[in-house]
């Protein structure tokens, strides 16, 4: 009798399990750019509606303007953005907006650390504002400065870049105590196609401890050295070939001991655990999925980690790469030569198997997914 109650309920517990599956209902958040009007940069943003990853329509949710005043507005397009509790978009550029009320809660500018039960904590490092933490509190829509002088949300100190000469030198700015020269030489920054040279990349392992990108002058090598700010010993942890690139990377923490820094051609893992540095062949997984990091002539593979399987080729970019369990969502390029055009977007139909084509014109970016 024990074993027959044991079998029914495994037997029960299945099926409610495929029921849950088989009614998946997502949505694949999408901003579009409106091309005519160039000035105000509008950006139409919408909700693309899949069952089990069989595509089923689309709700327009905002149009929101990336230009005001000839100055950038809301950006969903600079930095990587960020869903929360399947609500709300908050931008690279610490933009908020609520896609339920379909309205803006805070149109300036922070780097956001994180977001924990109903806020979102921001950090802002600006000339002519200073260094402060700031908090959008959800429940009440209040946004505000943190005035705890004692408040700090993320590890690490004040180090900055100095690139008023070459090589660039790094900095410690220690509360109301005179600077402190951590590094000497600190690379040469990366060459990007506008003549630009960003901050090379920077994150910080514990209060003491911080990694950062240390590129040659010919930009041919990038190296990965670890600082200790208090002993400033600079250990080198590896190195490898490098090419410029026509744009900056974006740092990305895959778990508690890997980041990686990824450039449009080139991804770099950096593990904490074993001082471990290696470019890698694929997207670090994500859901499951991962996405070849190389394109060839052919276009990139995708694979699905659990048995090593290759789901698909296609022309994309990486940015435009976005998973959820059991999905994947991505914008199709056609590539003539040094150009390339959009051709819809591919969204992975779990149920069926393979990829769906589905027609989408003037894909800004992906956002991400979010559960319906």
């Amino acid at each position: 009798m024990r074993k027959l109650i044991i079998l029914l309920s495994t037997i029960i517990y299945c099926a409610n399990a495929a029921i849950a599956q088989a009614s998946a209902k997502q949505a694949l958040i999408v901003v579009h750019i409106e091309t005519p009007v160039k000035a105000e940069f509008k950006q139409k943003i919408y909700a693309y509606h899949f069952l089990n990853g069989h595509f089923t329509g689309r709700d327009e949710l905002m149009i929101v303007n990336g230009k005001q005043g000839g100055k950038d507005y809301i950006r969903t397009d600079l930095g990587v953005c960020t869903l929360y509790k399947d609500r709300y978009l908050i931008t690279g550029i610490g933009n908020i907006l609520d896609l339920k009320e379909k309205k803006i809660l805070f149109d300036g500018r922070a780097q956001l650390v994180r977001c924990s039960n109903d806020s979102a904590i921001f950090y802002t490092n600006d000339f002519a504002k200073g260094k402060f933490y700031s908090v959008y509190n959800f429940k009440t829509n209040q946004y505000g400065e943190v005035k705890n002088l004692t408040f700090k949300a993320k590890p690490g100190q004040d180090v900055e870049f100095d690139k008023t000469t070459l090589p660039f030198k790094l900095n410690l700015y220690p509360p109301n105590k005179p600077k402190i020269e951590l590094v000497k030489d600190a690379g040469y920054g990366q060459i990007v196609k506008e003549g630009k040279t960003p901050d090379p990349p920077m994150w910080w392992i514990d209060n003491n401890n911080f990694i950062y990108l240390y590129y040659n002058k010919e930009n041919t090598e990038v190296s990965v050295y670890k600082v200790n700010a208090d002993t400033k010993v600079s250990t080198l942890m590896g190195k490898l070939p490098f090419k410029p690139g026509t744009k900056a990377p974006f740092i990305k923490k895959e778990d508690k001991f890997v980041t990686t820094v990824n450039f449009s051609e080139k991804i770099i893992s950096v593990n904490m655990k074993n001082d471990k540095v290696e470019e890698l062949s694929f997207t670090y997984p994500s859901d499951g999925f991962a996405a070849e990091a190389k394109a060839s002539g052919s276009g990139r593979r995708i694979l699905q980690m659990n048995n090593n399987k290759e789901l698909g080729k296609y022309h994309f970019q990486l940015k435009n790469f976005k998973t959820s369990e059991n999905t994947i969502g991505l914008v199709k390029e056609l590539v003539v030569g040094e150009e390339s055009y959009q051709q819809g977007m591919a969204v992975w139909n779990y149920d069926q198997k393979k990829f769906e084509k589905v027609d989408a014109e003037d894909v800004l970016t992906l956002v991400g997914w979010i559960n319906e």
